[in-house]
């Protein structure tokens, strides 16, 4: 897949670069990496800790410091895994992210696929079989630029038959809580105690979003691993305090810093996305007990109908109608209305995948730009 940009542009392995209006594709390793329990492990504790050193990191699983950046440095470059800093709870919950099902005409999708993928405001974007093509997730800042993107982007986009778009009222669960299952529960809760992570306190941020934090929030979407040297170079401003505002950013939830992988390599090949009618009365309790599910990476309330969005990684195809099955006994009155299965991934929050899943390269998540100056 090839991606035009203007402006910073981050191959798989996190480094930034510059590019102009050119195409630009970055590389990948072309052969797969083999995933050991040790790399699996070595993701977990990432998605635990997606800033931990790399001490904390390799007590938890047991190998050196050495060999746990070594190994990650392997699969990071190798586009298997990588760490991402997309807008977190104080972004989500503020009305302004929306998720869009999208048809297209026949024989155009990717093509509007691979359009839409080069946009900051579509954090992520997926191929789908159901009852749409496309099945895109979109933010901004405020709602009114949600809406200038919706209308002046999207709706403008040859090939696109039929919008049909849900905003996000609540996100219960994200992509940030799902987790692998291959660290020992013990070694996680240490190394969440050795980190001395803090959950999102929703305190109040500026508005609007300072120069500067914008800078290392778009930084920490490229790479979330970003050295504080290096978001000091990217914000103008001394290393101090580049590690207060960004420990600042991740106390407010204006940062949500998670650990992907790519789910096809890691015996996750399959995504769904149901959309779900619950009676009013019980949409939060659906909401809570849905996003407590060990197979949901998202789960959001949302002002339209069906007002429940859930989606699930799962093992293989057959799990769907299982998983479909627990929800209903878990909630008596919940209905599953539609299913997308994606049938790939081409984007996952600013990361560009192949058709493995790995990380090709990233389109900055800076969803405070103009949405009508999108590539």
């Amino acid at each position: 897949m090839a991606v035009s940009c203007a402006g910073p542009f981050a191959t798989a392995a996190g480094r930034v670069t510059d590019c102009a209006e050119s195409v630009i594709l970055c590389s990948v390793t072309t052969d797969c990496v083999a995933l050991t329990e040790t790399d699996l492990s070595l993701v977990e504790a990432l998605q635990v800790s997606p800033r931990a050193s790399w001490s904390s990191v390799g007590t938890a699983i047991g190998i050196s410091p050495v060999t746990a950046a070594r190994r990650w440095a392997r699969l990071e470059d190798a586009g298997i895994a990588w760490v991402t800093g997309p807008p977190g709870v104080a972004v989500w919950n503020a009305q302004c992210v929306a998720y869009v099902e999208i048809t297209c005409t026949p024989g155009r999708r990717l093509a509007v696929a691979e359009l839409i993928a080069s946009d900051r405001h579509a954090l992520s974007v997926e191929l789908t079989a159901g009852g749409a093509d496309l099945f895109v997730t979109v933010a901004a800042a405020d709602l009114a630029a949600l809406s200038r993107y919706l209308l002046g982007r999207l709706d403008m986009i040859p090939g696109i038959t039929g919008l049909r778009t849900r905003i996000a009222t609540r996100i219960y669960r994200d992509g940030s809580g799902w987790r692998l299952g291959a660290l020992p529960r013990q070694a996680a809760s240490d190394l969440r105690s050795r980190s001395r992570l803090e959950e999102p306190n929703g305190a109040s941020v500026s508005t609007p979003l300072p120069p500067a934090d914008r800078a290392i929030l778009v930084r920490l979407g490229l790479d979330g691993r970003s050295s504080y040297r290096a978001l000091a170079a990217a914000a103008e401003i001394s290393e101090a305090t580049a590690r207060r505002r960004t420990a600042r950013l991740l106390r407010t939830g204006m940062v949500l810093l998670r650990a992907e992988v790519a789910g096809l390599l890691a015996g996750w090949p399959v995504l769904v996305n149901l959309s779900v009618d619950v009676p009013t009365g019980r949409l939060e309790e659906a909401a809570r007990m849905a996003s407590q599910l060990r197979e949901v990476r998202l789960c959001a309330t949302l002002a339209g109908t069906p007002p429940l969005v859930v989606a699930a990684w799962l093992r293989d195809p057959e799990e769907i109608h299982r998983f479909e099955l627990s929800l209903a006994k878990a909630l008596p009155g919940l209905t599953i209305v539609d299913r997308c299965v994606t049938l790939r991934p081409l984007k996952r929050m600013g990361r560009l995948l192949d058709e493995a899943g790995r990380a090709v390269a990233a389109v900055p998540m800076d969803v405070w730009a103009d949405p009508l100056r999108e590539p």
